[in-house]
């Protein structure tokens, strides 16, 4: 079917194009840094008019996605929080992953997170901060960047070639090719340690190390990572850290098909 002969909607605008506004509106007024919005800033953050974004919005409503704040905006609504709980019972080891990331906190005393490879993105999925707490730098959700973070780097050295190339064109677009040759050395090199580093490039003032989670092929599903402020977080402190997090990493992976 000709994209000038897809179904419409009530208002004349194809039915693709206004099923895409309103899962842009869902997002923003769902995951936008600064929630609860107010309808012009729904409508601007999503890129549609005022007009448009009240319509979805009141939509939205209806259904419980979202919820109106009287005097603050709109936030996620039950029919919402059902969606995600649901989502989250789906992902691989939840449990584990949350009860791994709080255990490895306690014992570096630093930030810790989790992620997992959703197509071709790394959701972060766990996150645990130390009483010394970390300036946030990402939320549960957020997508983490494949090539300047350490978790990502540590899992794009444990995937097959066909795979970093679509997880990098996901981040960076038609510049992946030159983005993976870049990022060899690293990958080279997280692949022969079992683990990633990153030393300021994902956030300035920030170290993290990062080992992948491994399916039962050997290849990258999540990782999981160790941050600090460099000043805190030193050099000998990330270090020290590594058994630790490397054994929590082989305890999340099952055992490689190669090693049964």
């Amino acid at each position: 079917m000709s994209r000038s002969n897809l179904p419409l909607s009530g208002n004349g605008e194809s039915r693709t194009s206004y099923l895409g506004r309103l899962l842009d509106v869902l997002d923003v007024a769902v995951t936008h840094e600064r929630v609860p919005l107010q309808m012009t800033d729904i409508a601007a953050a999503a890129g549609v008019p005022t007009s448009t974004a009240s319509r979805l919005v009141a939509l939205l409503v209806e259904r419980g996605f979202l919820v109106a704040l009287p005097g603050s905006g709109y936030v996620a609504g039950p029919r919402m929080l059902h969606v995600a709980v649901h989502a989250l019972d789906q992902i691989h080891d939840a449990d584990r992953l949350k009860a791994a990331v709080e255990e490895l906190s306690e014992r570096t005393g630093e930030s810790v997170s989790a992620g997992l490879l959703v197509g071709d993105e790394i959701v972060l999925v766990a996150r645990k901060e130390p009483e010394k707490s970390l300036r946030a730098v990402a939320r549960l959700g957020d997508i983490i960047a494949p090539h300047t973070s350490a978790m990502g780097k540590a899992m794009l050295a444990r995937l097959p070639a066909e795979r970093q190339e679509a997880v990098l064109r996901a981040a960076v677009g038609d510049d992946a090719p030159q983005v993976l040759r870049e990022m060899r050395p690293d990958m080279a090199a997280a692949r022969a340690d079992a683990y990633a580093v990153d030393e300021e490039t994902y956030t300035v003032g920030l170290r993290c190390r990062a080992a992948p989670l491994l399916d039962r092929d050997g290849h990258a599903v999540g990782g999981i990572s160790v941050a600090g402020p460099s000043a805190r977080f030193t050099r000998e402190s990330a270090t020290t850290c590594l058994p630790d997090l490397l054994a929590e990493a082989g305890r999340l992976s099952p055992k490689s098909r190669s090693s049964q």
